[in-house]
């Protein structure tokens, strides 16, 4: 016989279920945090963990329920949060670990931690080396903050902080720091070129040997403009006699009381003297500051003097705004060279704005007492110099002051060697002065010529023939001689300039790359109020830039 079940009694069965049943919540005092769950499952229940700190509870077992209590009944499918106690942490062994590894298995553990470094030759870098004052297998708070070392035996960064860039960069690569790089930060507030700091890693920190370092530095944005007032001249004369001038090549009138002159000496980073600046500077004029125990014939061009203008020839000068930041300079910060001594300076006739970073080339050297031509910028070098009276009725080959004496070519030996008549042929024949042309009478090459057979230097042939045309279509020619090279050489040659109708053959040669500059600055001959070695010099400079002769 078939048993069967009432049709009201099925409905309320699925009435039931769909509706969910009353369960008591278990007692589940002494099970561990993976029971607790389980046992709460097995009744539908999904647990949810907080954690709690309890010290009469072992950690990781259950203390409580939130918002119930043992007993409390909950309907099935509900989700309870339970307590399980937290009061600390068994610390992990990573022995062996990497760097990455230790961090990820201890933020597992939710502790707090600093990573420190130390040397240990024994293990790799980035390694885990130790605990500070814990080992592995200890109990620690979960509240307390682990210090935890990594291996690191190479460099750490170094504190830059405040620091100007050259500065750093010294600083930087003095612990074999190369991998670096820089980054801007606008900020008219600051000093521009200040470090304001690592990007990303801090002072202490191992120096990274993969990847780049980056290092901030504050920028100013007053600082991009296209014209700003700078030094258009530099005096260190003799004596006391000092003196900068600066120059406006703006459209503004410039206040001068927002700007002042910042001295470091000997290549120090710390300011020595600043002197402070007053007046308003209108477009397109100059204003000359002077060392207050300058010669009055100096002092006479100034527009302002200062006791603190003390300088000399490896000093560096910078023309600052009121934040300290440096719009012009004269040598570069940490410079120890003596570049600029005995000597007026002008500014090259182009310049429109300072530069934070000193260009040499970018000043003209004149005798140091040429004071007239302060107050007169922008300033035109002369291109060219020619015979001087001053030299031209003085006895040739005296010790005391440079002579001339008009001569015959005799023949040309070389492109830096000729004999004249009278009294300068055979071993007393002319060596030009400055100057060192590619040979034409000797081999080539010693080790592979063959006895008997002479070749020329490459551009030898083109020299000795620059020099036989000059001479021999000149019309008159002298030699002149210079007091402080000497007027004759070991072997007996004459040293000499030597004139060919008012041009100078030994510059020339310079000029048009035949020879390099070998032109000393002992000598003090001068042509429009600049010593001959800086006509060379740019002779020099000249002929590399157009890629002449040996330069090519």
């Amino acid at each position: 016989m078939k048993k069967i079940i009432p049709i009201m009694f099925i409905a309320l069965a699925f009435i039931l279920v769909g509706c969910g049943l009353n369960v008591k919540l278990p007692d589940l005092n002494g099970e561990t945090e993976a029971n607790a769950i389980v046992l709460l499952k097995d009744i539908t229940i999904t647990a949810e963990v907080e954690y709690v700190q309890d010290e009469n509870v072992e950690t990781g077992y259950f203390v409580a329920y939130k918002d119930y209590a043992i007993g409390d009944k909950v309907d099935t499918d509900s989700t309870v949060t339970i307590q399980i106690a937290q009061n600390g942490v068994i610390l992990p062994d990573l022995s062996g670990k990497t760097e990455a590894e230790a961090i990820t298995t201890l933020d597992a553990l939710g502790l707090s931690y600093n990573i420190n470094y130390e040397v240990n030759y024994d293990l790799p870098d980035y390694n885990f080396n130790r605990y500070d004052i814990y080992e592995a297998g200890d109990r620690i708070s979960v509240d307390e903050t682990l210090n935890v070392y990594m291996v690191w035996s190479g460099s750490y960064l170094p504190d830059i902080s405040s620091m100007y860039k050259t500065e750093a960069i010294e600083a930087l690569e003095y612990d074999f720091i190369k991998n670096y790089d820089f980054e801007y930060v606008i900020d008219d507030n600051q000093t521009e070129d200040i470090v304001a700091g690592y990007k990303d890693f801090e002072a202490g920190d191992p120096a990274i040997e993969d990847g780049t370092i980056t290092v901030l530095l504050y920028k100013n944005s007053f600082n991009d403009v296209a014209t700003s007032i700078f030094f258009s001249k530099y005096l260190e004369g003799t004596g006391n006699s000092r003196a900068l001038e600066i120059y406006n090549p703006t459209n503004d009138t410039v206040d001068l009381s927002l700007f002042h002159i910042a001295i470091l000496q000997n290549g120090s980073y710390e300011i020595s003297a600043t002197i402070s600046l007053d007046g308003m500077l209108e477009s397109g004029e100059t204003y000359t500051i002077a060392y207050s125990g300058s010669s009055q014939d100096l002092l006479d061009f100034a527009d302002a003097t200062s006791n603190r203008l003390v300088f000399d020839g490896n000093d560096t000068i910078q023309l600052r705004y009121s934040n300290e930041t440096y719009l012009d300079t004269i040598y570069d910060l940490g410079e120890q060279l003596f570049l600029m001594t005995n000597e007026l300076f002008v500014r090259d006739e182009n310049t429109v704005k300072g530069t934070r970073d000193f260009v040499l080339s970018d000043w003209d050297g004149y005798v140091p007492d040429y004071y007239e031509i302060f107050g007169d910028f922008p300033f035109s070098k002369p291109e060219s110099f020619t015979i001087s009276e001053e030299y031209l009725y003085n006895q040739i080959g005296l010790t005391t002051v440079s002579g001339m004496e008009q001569v015959t070519l005799d023949h040309t030996t070389d492109g830096d060697t000729a004999a004249f008549t009278p009294g300068y042929i055979n071993d007393a024949r002319v060596r030009f002065l400055g100057t060192d042309t590619p040979e034409t009478n000797q081999p080539y090459d010693w080790n592979t010529a063959e006895d008997g057979v002479w070749e020329a230097e490459p551009w030898g042939l083109e020299a000795k023939a620059y020099t036989s045309n000059i001479l021999s279509n000149a019309t008159v020619i002298y030699l002149q001689s210079d007091p402080d090279l000497g007027f004759k050489e070991t072997y007996g040659r004459t040293l000499a300039y030597v004139w060919a109708d008012g041009v100078m053959v030994n510059y020339e040669l310079v000029k048009l790359g035949f020879s390099h500059n070998y032109l000393s600055t002992d000598s003090q001959i001068v042509f429009e109020h600049r010593y001959l070695y800086r006509w060379f010099q740019d002779a020099e400079a000249y002929a590399i830039e157009n890629e002449l002769g040996i330069h090519s």
